[in-house]
This record gives structure tokens, sequence and C-alpha cells, in this order.
């Protein structure tokens, strides 16, 4: 009796033992352990019993898409992981579309502390399939010391990167493996035009000495001074700040244009802990999880271990914590003429993505040449133009990502033939034949 009572106990599980929310995410280590950490306290004192979040890391936003869609379509009713956490709006926008996203509204108390958008951008779908985390802000990282010591030229625009001056002096990632890169770039093509905005794009990546796989990479570059400028999402900026020293590094949000982004949060179709997927929404957007973006490190209600310095968005937050946090402005007082649409990002964002790779990156050495040949030419207008001239219009990227693009082979042979196209446009500029 006694041995049956062992083999049923070691069966059954041990009493108080932590479920896990089982949670893909392309956010750092550092928040990831803060969120953890924080979900594990509010749940045992919320309900008492014990729970515990289990991460799945696959790489930066692209990569946990990529994994994400390729899983269900092996396993339509669910893939085994209960939440999706970080990314900018796209992901949540084609989750949603595909109908591969649980519809959840959030209890009144939490839902009505969080306005529907901000500057112009939506925080929430109106179906609930899923939630504006955090907010995000785009700019441009510097090394002032990097700047001085060289003479380079200081940048407070986004055209200010383009500059013959800071060739191979730019540091920038490849938007194909960073979803923050390719919100980035789209910005350029929305706030400019898409002649202009491809331009500038172009004459970027030629004064950047080489492309990084994930943007945090990106802001490491310029504080070690291996680069002077480069793109950064703010919070990167602002913990590299926070390790350097303002005199070292500064961050702009550039005067042409300043896009407001949102992190997303969604909970995916089947969820093996329906119960704690809810609840762990709820922490994220409540007061506990929003204090963690917000509040500065060994706060009693902040992040313990490691700064995260991100922006809530929950407006009451700001004002309470004025003088705490070490985010000095509300993205909610934040009055610009340019409004991202992640709309129109999301319906070309697999055609943008590709051209971007092989326009910029897969012939970047060809484009570096071509760029500093056209320098010591004295960067003519018309040769500036015909370097960032592409292949196809805005209107024939828009028909190509409805239709053809759906077709594997065909998106195989036209990025070869864009790759084929830039290179001898590059080669030819660069007085190679």
């Amino acid at each position: 009796m006694q041995l049956l009572s062992i083999l049923v106990g070691c069966l059954l599980p041990a009493v108080g033992a932590a479920d896990p929310v089982i949670v893909i995410s392309p956010h750092n280590s550092s928040i990831r352990h803060e969120f953890g950490q924080a979900f594990e306290r509010w749940h045992m004192e919320r309900f008492g019993e014990p729970a515990t979040v289990e991460w799945r890391n696959v790489g930066g936003t692209s990569d946990a898409v990529k994994f994400v869609l390729s899983e269900f379509e092996s396993k339509p009713d669910g893939i085994g992981i209960d939440c999706f956490f970080g990314g900018g709006p796209e992901p949540y926008l084609r989750l949603a579309e595909l109908d591969l996203a649980e519809p959840c509204k959030l209890p009144p108390e939490v839902l009505d502390g969080i306005p529907h958008e901000a500057n112009g951008v939506e925080l929430y779908d109106p179906q609930y399939r899923w939630y504006g985390a955090a907010l995000s802000s785009f700019g441009i990282l510097q090394n002032l010391r990097v700047t001085t010591r060289l003479d380079l030229p200081t940048v407070h625009r986004w055209e200010d990167l383009a500059s013959p001056g800071l060739c191979d002096w730019v540091a920038g990632g490849d938007p194909r493996r960073s979803g923050t890169m390719n919100n980035m770039y789209e910005a350029y093509l929305q706030a400019c035009g898409w002649e202009r905005g491809w331009q500038l794009l172009t004459e970027v990546a030629g004064n950047i000495s080489q492309f990084d796989r994930l943007s945090s990479s990106t802001a490491k570059e310029v504080t070690l001074g291996e680069a002077a400028c480069g793109f950064a999402i703010d919070f990167y900026a602002f913990t590299q700040i926070a390790y350097a020293g303002r005199t070292n590094l500064t961050f702009v949000l550039p005067e042409d244009f300043t896009a407001i982004s949102l992190d997303g949060i969604a909970i995916l179709k089947g969820p093996p802990h329906p119960e704690l997927a809810r609840r762990f929404l709820e922490f994220v957007m409540g007061d506990a999880g929003q204090k963690l973006w917000l509040l500065p490190r060994g706060h009693p209600e902040g992040p313990q271990q490691y700064s995260i310095e991100r922006m809530a968005v929950r407006p009451d937050l700001y004002r309470r914590y004025r003088e705490v946090s070490n985010i000095a402005f509300s993205p909610f007082d934040l009055r610009s003429g340019f409004r991202y649409d992640p709309q129109l990002a999301q319906s070309r964002r697999d055609v943008m993505s590709a051209m971007f790779g092989a326009l910029l990156v897969d012939t970047h050495s060809e484009l570096r040449l071509a760029w500093k040949a056209i320098i010591e030419r004295g960067s003519s207008p018309d040769e500036c133009a015909e370097l960032g001239r592409v292949p196809l219009s805005e209107a024939e990227v828009l028909a190509l990502a409805k239709d053809e693009w759906k077709d594997p082979a065909f998106r195989t042979r036209q990025r070869i033939e864009w790759q084929s196209w830039a290179q001898k446009k590059y080669r030819r500029l660069a007085g190679k034949y």
C-alpha cells in the first residue's frame, strides 16, 4: 500500500507546482528576465498560486514571425505557444489577418486606462486580437567623441545620415533580420516619398560600413566608436547612454520626421494555457507590467536588476512618475505631422524586405564603390538620383505584393533579377564598365 502511494505520488504534479505560460519573444534577455520575475510575484499576490514564464527565443522579430507562421502551417489548431510578445505592429496585423491571434478583451479596469491611439498610432485592435504593450520612437544615436575628434558632421535630421562626410561612419542593420530596421527604412519611404526616400536610403547605405544583423548591435557599434552615428530605437539608445555617459553619446529625434511605433503582445491561436495567457496579457497591459517599462531600476515597483527605459501605453503613469522616471517626455504629448502607416507597411512588407536586401545589402560592396566614386566626382544631382533609382514604382510593388509575390519560385527569381540589376547599375556608376 505504501509502495502504491509512492508510485501515485510520482505520477501526480506536486502541490503548488508553477504552471508555465509559454511566450515567444524577440525581446532581449533583460526584458524577459524582469517581466518573468515580476509576473511570478504579481500572479502569487493576485491569485495566491505560483506561475512561471517559459520563454522561447528564436532571434529577432522577423525570425520569430517566420517561426510562428511555419509552425502553424503544420499545426493549424495551435503550436504549443501561448503568447507572442514584442516586435513592431506589422507582425500583429499579420497574425490577426491570418486568424492566428486569439481575441481577448481586457477587464475594464485595465482597458479604460489605455487610449485607443497615440499620435495617430492605434494602440489596440478593435477586435482585441492584439495590444500595444509599449511605445517606441526611432532616432539617431551619435558618438560625440568620434564626431569631434574626426571633425565629422553632426546629425539633426534623417537626411543628414546621407551626408558624404559620413561615408564609412554610419551604422545600420539588415532590414530582413530586424523588424526595427525594416520599420525605419519604411518610414523613410512614407515620409519622403518613393523616389526621394529610395535615394536617401541608398546614399545612407553607401555610408554604412557593414550591415548588422540586429538593431541592438548598431547602437553598440556607435558606443564603441566603430561608427560615428547610427539608426537606433529609443530604448537601445537610452541604455547605451546610461552606460557610456551623456558627454560621450547623444540621441536625437530627427527634425524632419519622427515616427512612433508600438511593441505588441497577442495570445496565439489555440494557446496550451489559455487562462494563464489571459493573465499574462492582463499583467503586461496593467499597472504592474507597464511600470516595468517606465520606472528606473531599483524602484520598488520597477525593474530590479536591469534598466529597461521604455515608453508605457498608460498616460497616467507619466503624470504619476514624472519626477521619478528617466524618460523625459510622454509620447502622448508629442505633436508630429508625420503618421507612420502600419497597414501600408504590412501590405508590402515582404516585397520591401526583399527589395531592401537585394538593392542595399546583398549588393553592398558594389553600392559603396559607386557611392564613393560619385562623391569623388562631386555628388552631382543626376548621379545621386541614378544611384537611388529602383526597378519598380510604388504602385507596382503593391500590385506585386497582392499577387505574384505569393509564388516562392517567382520570389527567388525576382530577388536574383534585382541583385543583378543593382550590380550593373552600381558598377556602371563606379566606372567599372
